[in-house]
């Protein structure tokens, strides 16, 4: 039963950083004279089971075996999603409790579908939480590793399974190390792709708001017509580069940081995902060529392949209009990217 204490001590700490996550929409709502009291109560409701969860369980052993881990993972994604909702719930669009636990199940899990019919007409706090959902849940892992490294004293090779040829030398730091290195790469990845967005022509708010989609490979967007609301080339280039640059293993940051300079060339990961994202292309293109000659756009076929394939789902055109191949064609690699 201890084990099991270690599992809710958790569970109250991740709602507790939820919760204080959920004041950020606040400032959004502040500044764009949207204020009401959805996230500063689901704010509340969140912090106060949290912290029941927490002072409930202080006398942990903290120690987890593999079947409690797999109950904590499960029991994560679902309270996170649970209360994540309740924003959705206590806000003016009036959402079933079904549709916002859609909406945040969706977000956290970076899956990137939505039930909003109209989404230029959702609060700003609304949409800005939408996009934290899938921030978080693009670094949901790293986050869980951080809090869990203090509880379990669990050692960085049990977290962080990083092949290398030789195991005698030590490529990689301390556990605690990598992980936040890796939020320092994410969050970095994620400011850099807010600033690039600003200067080639989104508000601020669009900027941020995409930046943490972008990254997190999730794909919500402010506007129904997604990207393509900017009909912007190099806001479509900026999202192609980050969205590579966010579906490449993290783990390559922290070896090309350590010394290995040549791991995004060498490290087979890489080298097979640019591979199939470059046959995809070709197969796409010569497709479209032979059977849809006056619907070629290579642009469309560039962003939409990177975007489809990466599990990302931002579009900047109606890519049915390709026909029945190019649908099955990316239902199979998205089910594939999935699995990887």
């Amino acid at each position: 039963m201890s084990n099991y204490k270690t599992v809710f001590f958790t569970l109250g700490i991740l709602q507790i950083i939820l919760g204080i996550f959920m004041l950020i929409p606040v400032i959004v709502q502040f500044i764009y004279n949207e204020v009401d009291s959805s996230f500063f109560g689901a704010s509340i409701v969140t912090i106060i089971f949290g912290t029941l969860f927490f002072l409930s369980n202080l006398d942990h052993d903290k120690k987890l075996n593999l079947q409690q881990a797999f109950l904590l993972t499960a029991l994560s994604w679902l309270s996170i999603a649970i209360f994540g909702s309740l924003p959705f719930v206590f806000s003016s669009i009036e959402f079933t409790f079904t549709n916002a636990f859609f909406e945040s199940m969706s977000g956290i899990t970076t899956t990137g579908s939505t039930i909003i019919s109209n989404l230029e007409s959702i609060p700003k706090g609304i949409l800005f939480w939408r996009a934290i959902l899938q921030w978080l849940g693009g670094i949901g892992i790293i986050v869980m590793a951080i809090t869990l490294m203090p509880i379990m004293n669990v050692g960085g090779m049990q977290l962080f399974q990083i092949s290398n040829n030789d195991s005698s030398e030590k490529i990689l730091p301390k556990s605690k190390e990598i992980a936040l290195r890796l939020i320092y790469i994410y969050s970095g990845l994620t400011a850099l792709c807010a600033v690039s967005y600003k200067i080639l022509g989104m508000n601020i708010f669009d900027s941020l708001t995409h930046s943490m989609t972008t990254i997190a490979t999730g794909g919500f967007s402010n506007y129904n017509e997604s990207i393509g609301f900017f009909n912007s080339v190099s806001i479509e280039i900026s999202a192609m580069i980050f969205i590579i640059l966010g579906s490449v293993p993290f783990i390559a940051y922290i070896k090309f940081l350590s010394g290995n300079k040549k791991i995004f060339i060498s490290d087979i990961q890489i080298k097979t995902f640019l591979k199939i994202i470059i046959l995809s292309i070709i197969l796409l293109s010569i497709y479209l060529i032979l059977n849809n000659s006056n619907l070629i756009n290579f642009r469309s076929i560039f962003f939409n392949v990177i975007s489809i394939l990466t599990g990302t789902g931002n579009v900047n055109s109606q890519d049915y209009y390709w026909g029945c191949f190019p649908i099955i064609f990316f239902f199979i690699f998205i089910f594939f990217r999935g699995c990887i």
